[in-house]
């Protein structure tokens, strides 16, 4: 049996894709690139910021909150999963938090790297897809004060956090696929500590690690048994570099042996949603 798997980069609610979400309905985003969220058997993005009207925005440089109604969106343009796991989950404050958490519930999207405590911000998302289990986790390596999840606060999932799930999460599954937020804004390849998470999380039994936060495409590499694509940049947001619009949606496609085929497609964003280019590249 094979399961293809998408992932997808950034979904970043500034100031420009929330007047864009306004004139033009947040229909809008995903219009040219539904169809091939909806191919796969599991997609998730990177949820960059809340879900939520409530809450106050924490005195840091770029706060990103989206409007409710983007959960029920997400869900109908195919989108199965997204990761909380990141550096702006929290920009509301743990109440916006929270109110992601439930709207993402009641549209039916599944969600990881955030909980309302340290155990449940770090669980996988365990996916039986009817003779292929396949575990997902996901965490953020850039962490702002007061976002780590507590023992009974809520909050994003760590790297130290996560460590100690991975074996199990492995062991319990037939592949595992783990989502990290890491590396340097607007750099193209890996930094050390990078590499150096990659090889933790591969020696801990990651079948599949893919990255984001650095809002451009970063390569790939083998660490260990494991695939690595360290950045697949953004996916909904309107940033002013060229290179900053260009990103990937990776298929993945999976089975018991692990990998069988990867596909980066290439994404070019116009007006802050994500328009597939030509043909697929195989890795």
């Amino acid at each position: 049996m094979q399961v293809r798997i998408a992932i997808g980069g950034d979904i970043i609610f500034g100031k420009s894709v929330s007047q864009i979400a306004a004139a033009r309905g947040l229909g809008y985003f995903f219009e040219p690139i539904a169809p091939l969220l909806r191919e796969a058997d599991w997609t998730v993005l990177n949820m960059e910021g809340c879900i939520s009207t409530r809450g106050a925005p924490l005195p840091k440089e770029y706060t990103f909150r989206a409007p409710p109604d983007l959960a029920a969106h997400l869900r109908l343009a195919g989108v199965s999963m997204v990761s909380l796991g990141n550096n702006h989950s929290m920009d509301y404050g743990a109440t916006a938090l929270l109110d992601t958490m439930d709207y993402l519930w009641q549209a039916g999207v599944w969600w990881a790297g955030a909980g309302t405590n340290r155990a449940s911000a770090a669980q996988a998302v365990s996916v039986d897809f009817g003779g292929l289990r396949v575990a997902f986790v996901c965490f953020t390596a850039v962490v702002p004060r007061g976002f780590p999840a507590g023992e009974r606060t809520p909050g994003v999932a760590t790297l130290d956090a996560v460590l100690p799930v991975l074996r199990e999460a492995r062991a319990n599954a037939d592949a595992l696929v783990v989502i990290p937020h890491w590396g340097d804004e607007g750099t193209t390849r890996p930094n050390a500590k990078q590499r150096r998470i990659a090889r933790q999380l591969a020696d801990a039994g990651a079948t599949l690690i893919v990255g984001h936060h650095p809002h451009v495409v970063q390569g790939y590499a083998r660490v260990g048994a494991a695939h690595v694509f360290y950045s697949v940049g953004n996916f909904i947001h309107t940033p002013r570099s060229k290179r900053a619009r260009q990103a990937v949606l990776l298929q993945a496609t999976l089975d018991k042996s692990g990998v069988r085929e990867l596909k980066p497609i290439p994404l070019w964003l116009e007006g802050g949603r994500p328009i597939p280019q030509g043909s697929r590249l195989s890795l």
